[in-house]
């Protein structure tokens, strides 16, 4: 009796949670992107493209608003591109020029940069429930999979049960997409600290450069306060990079005197 109220209380576990869900990713935006939302934004793909315009960013993509109208070689007129999620694998990074941006909007941006180098506790908090949903999702999975386990295959409630495990996968993936990614203990800790970024160019050279690091998600990087060589011209901008390509390699804050090892000779 006391497994089949439980494989009962899992199914209906999962039925709320996908109910929950329904209404979390119609709103769900990367953590990284979202930042960049209504800025002006340079797209840079590994091919060499490059689009700008207002970034509007979406659960299912990326929309680049030009600031005209553009004729096509074709002879119709373009206002924005569109980029899908599915796409982002031709995303070599974003950029946002600082001298691009609204007197507004650079107030938009100081207000994240002084978010990340002095969060709220109501933030700290809020990083830490996060973290706690990634765990959670984790142990939701185990305890479900034990379950089924326990009543046995040959069981009706087993059977029942194992009619839902589809559908706790996917549960789980996009809990996980809300969740951002699993707790990364070495990037929470240099959060709002300056690092150095190595980013893998299509030529397979790799790159670094130097900033803060605002945010990680699943999939990106975003690091504020970077020098960016622009043909001849050096600028200042921040930048989202995708993971697959980009590791935080180093620390680059200054070392503090009390932290200082003397080399024995």
């Amino acid at each position: 009796m006391l497994i089949t109220n439980t494989v009962w209380l899992t199914i209906i576990a999962i039925v709320l949670l996908t109910l929950v869900l329904m209404v979390i990713n119609r709103r769900n935006r990367d953590r990284c992107l979202k930042d960049f939302d209504g800025f002006a934004t340079t797209y840079f793909d590994v091919i060499g493209k490059r689009v700008w315009g207002r970034l509007i960013v979406y659960s299912t993509g990326l929309e680049f608003k030009y600031w005209s109208e553009h004729l096509d070689e074709e002879g119709h007129i373009e206002t924005s591109w569109i980029l899908y999620k599915k796409e982002f694998g031709s995303l070599l990074m974003l950029v946002r020029f600082n001298d691009e941006l609204t007197e507004r909007n650079k107030t938009r941006r100081l207000k994240q940069l002084e978010k990340s180098f002095h969060p709220k506790f109501y933030r700290r908090w809020g990083r830490s429930i996060r973290n706690l949903l990634v765990n959670l999702r984790d142990a939701f999975t185990d305890i479900t999979s034990a379950v089924i386990s326990a009543v046995g295959t040959g069981n009706a409630a087993a059977r029942v049960l194992s009619t839902q495990q589809k559908q706790m996968n996917k549960v789980q993936g996009e809990l996980s997409g809300y969740a951002g990614t699993a707790y990364d203990p070495i990037l929470e800790k240099h959060i709002g600290s300056q690092v150095v970024l190595e980013i893998t160019e299509p030529s397979k050279k790799v790159v670094e450069r130097t900033g803060i690091l605002k945010e990680y998600s699943a999939e990106f990087l975003e690091i504020m306060g970077v020098r960016f060589q622009d043909g001849e011209t050096v600028r200042d901008c921040d930048i989202i990079v995708p993971r697959t390509i980009s590791f935080i390699r180093h620390s680059n804050e200054p070392v503090k005197t009390g932290d200082r090892r003397v080399k024995e000779n």
